[in-house]
């Protein structure tokens, strides 16, 4: 999957943020999870990825030039697999990072089921 900031993602560094993170908080609520909880500084060779508490969303915040990204993505289907102990992740390799954003229920699977029509797919 390419992901829509694929342009630069060698030699970055990507961390996960462990367990759920509340999604009602904006950008600098994201940026503060980072320098706080975290305790990690924003910095353009990194990237921080965030789950939400339903695990169908995720978020990842990064630097470029003088702003911040905050990109999001929503899953109608499955749910994305997210480590709870804190040992089990801080940080991944950007091939981790891929196989992360992949559907957890392949769209082929699903059709096949009946579940997506063509209209769904235009949500």
């Amino acid at each position: 999957m390419a992901l829509p900031f694929d342009k630069k993602l060698t030699g970055k560094k990507v961390f996960l943020r462990v367990g759920p993170s509340d999604f009602r908080r904006g950008i600098r609520g994201m940026v503060s999870l980072v320098v706080g909880a975290m305790d990690r500084t924003m910095d353009e060779q990194s990237l921080f990825i965030f789950c939400a508490t339903s695990r169908k969303q995720i978020r990842i915040v990064y630097c470029e030039g003088a702003g911040i990204w905050m990109c999001t993505r929503v899953i109608k289907y499955g749910r994305y697999p997210w480590p709870m102990d804190a040992k089990a992740a801080a940080q991944i390799t950007v091939q981790e990072l891929r196989d992360l954003l992949e559907d957890p229920v392949p769209l082929g699977h699903l059709k096949a089921c009946g579940k997506v029509s063509r209209m769904e797919l235009h949500m």
